[in-house]
């Protein structure tokens, strides 16, 4: 990640929230996790060029070894809804 104190930030932020609404509110669950996602996807689009998407398949495969309903062969039938989103960023995500 380019921003070495975006993470701080975003601690100091939530801290805030935190303080305001208190850690169990809805504000604090919501803020924390559109955070999260967008940190992410920060590092991973300005973090020498890797792929979200090729991430989660690497993982699921290198989970599938133990978890085997994350195989490529039993993923879709265990997962169907997982494997349409997938399906469709590899689509949208293929330009």
């Amino acid at each position: 990640m380019k921003n070495k104190h975006l993470k701080q930030e975003i601690n100091r932020l939530l801290t805030s929230v935190m303080q305001t609404f208190g850690k169990d509110s809805r504000e604090y669950r919501d803020a924390e996790y559109y955070f999260d996602v967008l940190e992410t996807v920060y590092h991973y689009n300005y973090s020498d060029g890797l792929d979200l998407l090729d991430e989660l398949k690497n993982l699921l495969g290198k989970l599938s070894d133990r978890i085997p309903e994350l195989s490529s062969n039993m993923f879709t039938q265990c997962y169907p809804n997982i494997s349409e989103m997938i399906k469709c960023l590899e689509e949208w995500l293929s330009d």
